[in-house]
């Protein structure tokens, strides 16, 4: 899903910068909110771990392989709005030392990533609802982990199947269908990392998960 340049149109990738500066606004000014103490030490160690685990591939057929992604992971360990700001500079690094991902195409890049990843926590809460323990909550894990790695392939081909360059190779009806069928192979993948891991870590220091204290503030306020 790291979209390299010169593979959007100008106003997609306008669009895509516009789009995700609202969205990194909100969840800086949200993340500040939430954390009493400062937000740097605790992005710099999450962005580390996320940067690191995803350069492990495991392999899914023909030759392709996947590697986790990591927005689900980010947002139930520190909330749906510091994951975006975490994965954000996880896919910073990669674009400026590795070369993967267009400097230009950053905006479309966080969003499909950084911005998906992170409002899946809102998709977890719901499937979970509000359950810190039990089917509910591997299945919210699951599930959220799956559709963050889906949806965010789904923008992927939109952007790059409605861009000129595609436009010839049969556009979105190419795009769409060949990013859909490999990153739900991939989001299977996802899933049952994010999950053995979250639950690991439940199971061994559950106040690690910050996520689950945010999911129950949101609780709270909402019954009162």
């Amino acid at each position: 899903m790291h979209i390299p340049d010169g593979f959007l149109s100008f106003e997609i990738t306008a669009l895509m910068w516009i789009i995700s500066i609202m969205f990194l606004a909100v969840a800086w000014r949200k993340a500040k909110s939430t954390y009493n103490q400062s937000l740097t030490p605790t992005l710099a160690v999450s962005s580390a771990f996320i940067f690191v685990a995803q350069m492990l591939n495991f392999p899914i057929a023909y030759g392709t392989s996947g590697h986790l992604v990591g927005g689900t992971f980010l947002a139930v360990v520190l909330g749906p709005y510091a994951a975006i700001l975490s994965m954000t500079i996880v896919l910073l690094m990669q674009a400026l030392f590795f070369a993967d991902g267009g400097i230009l195409a950053m905006g479309a890049n966080i969003f499909n990533m950084a911005i998906i990843g992170g409002l899946s926590f809102f998709i977890f809460k719901l499937i979970s609802g509000g359950n810190e323990r039990g089917v509910k909550f591997y299945f919210g894990l699951s599930a959220a982990s799956w559709l963050s790695v889906v949806l965010g392939a789904l923008a992927c081909g939109l952007e790059i199947g409605l861009s000129p360059v595609f436009s010839s190779a049969g556009g979105v009806a190419v795009t769409v269908p060949a990013m859909l069928f490999w990153h739900a192979l991939i989001g299977l993948g996802e899933a049952a990392i994010t999950t053995t891991i979250l639950t690991q870590l439940y199971r061994l220091k559950p106040t690690v998960l910050g996520g689950l204290a945010y999911m129950r503030r949101g609780l709270h306020a909402g019954s009162s």
